[in-house]
């Protein structure tokens, strides 16, 4: 058996390859042709720049593992006029019995102490990871002799999270964290947001340059007599086609704005590892569908992007038209005719719907596998979300980031018809607060008046891809506002209130944040004085101290 060339260049990719790791010092002939630029790059030749004209100083390239610092520090090296000295990566850094990882790292950064700091001539770019950073500026000698560069980088460590770091003429810092791996466009009416990172990846892997590997090994691998129906020659195509790039793309943003996913450079590479190549020993018949990307994209388990995109496939997101199409689907005896359209058929490989077309024809022996092949292949080249409150909340993002008041007041009118069913209660009366002394027959509340504050979030004009995924609302009081940190996975749950589900567990983050809420606002209501009775028969009793310290039931 030939070996697949073409399998050896995807291998690149994996998390188990050596080269998914780097030392921040190698900048190879893959990774240049791998290399995208990111808007992170030019910040950080920004930083360098204004170190040149200071006359020396440091630049702390900060992030976490996998998010391609390494990457980049190897790229700057090979690019910069700064002496190869200049670079540093902690993770690289040589460890010696007699001394840490901290004494280590402040050997390093000696020139950078503040004694010496106004006075070095020394230029440094330093890529460090937060956990050591955090360890770095808690060293108590560190505090003592490096206090600009403690001062420059503590506010990263923030509650909050829109803190910048503090920036002084010899110490710079660029942040990987609060880089999204997608961008957000509040001026774009045809799309919202994208991935010019995800998708310029993608490109480089099915490009037809010369210098590309992927093509060349998937060029030499046809010339080698591997079969057409080969699933990695066929995922290849599938690849090729810029309609499934662009659902692979949009499907993974799905995942992050929906399951707080974040995903880096080295998770997204062995992702791609991942849909293109079967992890088991490949059997035609028997594994012809699950070996080929709409399978592996929506039912892998190898890589943790898979595993989050796998709660998104269509089969599991039942319809009437999902419905209509698996019975036209299930009934058949070849793809249907009206099913593809004629682009679609001409772009997708030949070698593909014929195979797919001998498992219809065999007797119906195949015919759920095929199904559910056919029915995800579809959406894979005709992306849409099925969940209207993603898309709901995309534009509610949108509205808030352009600081539509007609956007703010509509998720405070959300949260508004929210607060009196957290318990259970559907009771419409507005400015009314649930009590958590509910009965069988009976709901209790307070009264509040309410007085939303505008919405605060945090989106950056220049760089489409900072940005923030939640926002945060606050409602006025005398002493001080009650705030709510919204997400989509809050919004979520508020919809799904409104729409009539019972809140009856506190199992989840979303359930104990809008708890935490409504107690919050328990302790303003003044209900001593004031209590409203629901009962079941939708009759209700008002309990309020008259003048005189009586009750009153009106």
């Amino acid at each position: 058996m030939v070996a697949s060339r073409l399998k050896e260049a995807f291998l690149h990719l994996s998390q188990h390859s050596v080269d998914s790791v780097q030392n921040g010092k190698s900048f190879t002939e893959w990774d240049e042709y791998m290399h995208v630029d990111r808007p992170i790059e030019n910040k950080l030749y920004e930083k360098m720049d204004a170190i040149d004209v200071a006359g020396g100083g440091i630049v702390l390239l900060v992030g976490s593992a996998g998010d391609g610092k390494s990457h980049l520090l190897s790229r700057i090296r090979q690019m910069s006029d700064w002496g190869d000295n200049s670079f540093y990566n902690d993770a690289t850094a040589s460890s010696s019995p007699k001394k840490t990882a901290i004494d280590t790292l402040k050997e390093a950064l000696a020139d950078f102490k503040d004694a010496n700091l106004y006075n070095t001539r020394s230029k440094l770019v330093l890529a460090i990871n937060l956990g050591k950073l955090n360890a770095l500026i808690d060293d108590e000698e560190f505090k003592t002799e490096y206090k600009e560069i403690v001062n420059a980088t503590y506010p990263i460590f923030d509650d909050d999270d829109t803190t910048p770091p503090i920036d002084t003429t010899r110490v710079k810092v660029v942040m990987f964290v609060g880089q999204q791996a997608f961008e957000f466009y509040t001026d774009n009416p045809n799309r919202v947001v994208e991935s010019q990172f995800l998708s310029a990846i993608m490109d480089k892997i099915v490009s037809k340059n010369p210098n590309n590997p992927f093509y060349k090994a998937y060029q030499e691998d046809l010339s080698n007599g591997i079969s057409l129906r080969d699933p990695l020659i066929l995922n290849y195509e599938l690849l090729s086609i810029p309609e499934i790039r662009n659902c692979i793309v949009m499907t993974i943003i799905e995942a992050i704005v929906r399951y707080k996913m974040k995903i880096t450079p080295r998770e997204f590479l062995d992702f791609m590892y991942s849909i293109m190549v079967y992890p088991q020993e490949y059997k035609e018949k028997k594994d012809f569908y699950e070996a080929l990307l709409p399978t592996l994209l929506y039912c892998g388990s190898e890589n943790m992007i898979q595993k989050a995109i796998s709660k998104l496939d269509p089969l599991k997101h039942s319809s009437t038209e999902h419905d209509k199409q698996l019975s036209v689907l299930f009934t058949s005896y070849s793809i249907p005719p009206t099913y593809l359209t004629e682009q679609e058929v001409s772009e997708l490989p030949a070698e593909l719907l014929k195979r797919t077309n001998e498992f219809y024809a065999n007797n119906g022996r195949d015919i759920e596998r095929t199904t559910k092949f056919v029915f995800r292949l579809k959406h894979l080249i005709s992306y849409h979300t099925e969940s209207e409150v993603y898309k709901s909340y995309l534009a509610l993002l949108k509205g808030i980031f352009n600081k539509d008041v007609h956007k703010m007041k509509e998720i405070y009118d959300v949260v508004a018809k929210a607060i009196p069913r957290h318990y259970g209660s559907y009771y419409e009366k507005s400015n009314m607060v649930p009590l958590n002394i509910q009965g069988g027959r009976y709901r209790l509340f307070g009264s509040l008046q309410l007085k939303p504050e505008p919405v605060k979030s945090y989106h950056s004009e220049s760089y489409k891809n900072e940005f923030l995924m939640r926002f945060d609302m606050s409602w006025k009081f005398p002493d001080k506002p009650v705030s709510l940190r919204m997400d989509f996975q809050l919004y979520s749950y508020l919809n799904e209130l409104n729409r009539g589900k019972l809140a009856l567990s506190y199992e989840n983050e979303k359930d104990l944040t809008f708890s935490k809420f409504v107690r919050k606002l328990v302790e303003k209501c003044n209900c001593e004085q004031e209590i409203t009775v629901v009962r079941s028969d939708t009759g209700v009793l008002e309990l309020s101290e008259s003048s005189f310290g009586d009750i009153q039931l009106q």
